[in-house]
């Protein structure tokens, strides 16, 4: 008689229905050998996943999916931890990055996060460890500080997409820094949890018109005025894309629409956020329309 399948590798038990010869239906429970599965097959599965399932779910299952989800680098060629921040603390959580970056033997292109990213975690990509570094996306990373993200961002070079959404920290002195270390950067989101009504700034806006190969921003909730709007517009020539959706220090006059006519995705910033992806607070004054007369 064969041995049975590894109890580890027991997934699920299919059922099929037999006749015993009586017109009656006999219930046959057929073992199934996951570990079987060809390799194409487990990698096709895996690359449906978001890399923290992979790293708590198939790489405990059974050696040969562990070998699978181990030995293919182009698996965490994106890596994305998003979705799963508060499931884990932070050493938790830096060690399946550390896992991440292993597994990618510096062929990690992209890199999305939230939450418990650190000045640590991020010094794993800068280090050598994905030198190819195209898109970082940090969401609610609010133990990133400016001081700390200035020199990381620096050895990212080959970066395409930015992104620093519902971050705690303002980082005045990245963005400054982003312009010269960035040369390629296409896509820049700057997004942030609810507006700030009180004041007005326009120091984000002049930075963002250093990045001349821009493509698409989004400044959802930024303190720019129309002077800052002018700098971007002027200072980024390619931009097809931009969103400043509750940017209530821009007043989009005549003069304003008319500089923004070659944009070919316009949000303004009275436009609706039912498609916005974030979570946002709708946190102004009770008169925010009377802000725009400030221009």
């Amino acid at each position: 008689m064969a041995a049975a399948p590894s109890a580890s590798c027991l997934l699920e038990e299919p059922v099929r229905l037999l006749h015993n010869g009586k017109d009656k239906e006999v219930v046959v429970r057929e073992a199934r050998d996951w570990a079987a599965l060809p390799r194409d097959v487990l990698l096709d599965v895996f690359s449906r996943l978001d890399h923290v399932d992979i790293l708590t779910g198939p790489d405990i299952v059974c050696s040969p999916w562990r070998r699978a989800s181990v030995d293919e680098p182009d698996l965490w060629r994106c890596v994305d931890m998003r979705f799963h921040c508060y499931a884990f603390n932070h050493s938790e959580y830096l060690e399946m990055v550390r896992a991440a970056m292993r597994r990618s033997v510096g062929r990690c292109e992209a890199f999305w996060a939230e939450g418990y990213v650190t000045e640590r975690i991020l010094s794993l990509l800068a280090d050598g460890r994905a030198p190819s570094l195209k898109s970082l996306r940090l969401i609610y990373c609010r133990d990133i500080v400016d001081m700390a993200l200035k020199p990381l961002i620096t050895k990212f070079s080959m970066l395409e997409e930015l992104e620093l959404s519902n971050c705690l920290h303002k980082f005045p002195d990245t963005l400054e820094a982003v312009g010269a270390a960035c040369p390629l950067l296409k896509r820049f989101r700057l997004s942030q949890i609810f507006f700030y009504s009180e004041y007005q700034d326009d120091s984000a806006a002049m930075a963002i018109a250093k990045m001349p190969e821009l493509r698409s921003l989004q400044l959802t909730a930024n303190s720019l005025t129309n002077n800052g709007l002018k700098a971007i517009l002027d200072g980024c020539p390619h931009l097809e894309s931009l969103d400043i959706r509750h940017c209530y220090h821009v007043c989009m006059n005549g003069d304003m629409q008319a500089k923004c006519s070659r944009i070919k995705t316009l949000r303004h910033p009275e436009d609706s956020m039912d498609d916005y992806n974030l979570s946002f607070n709708y946190y102004t004054t009770p008169n925010h329309a009377g802000l725009h007369q400030l221009n």
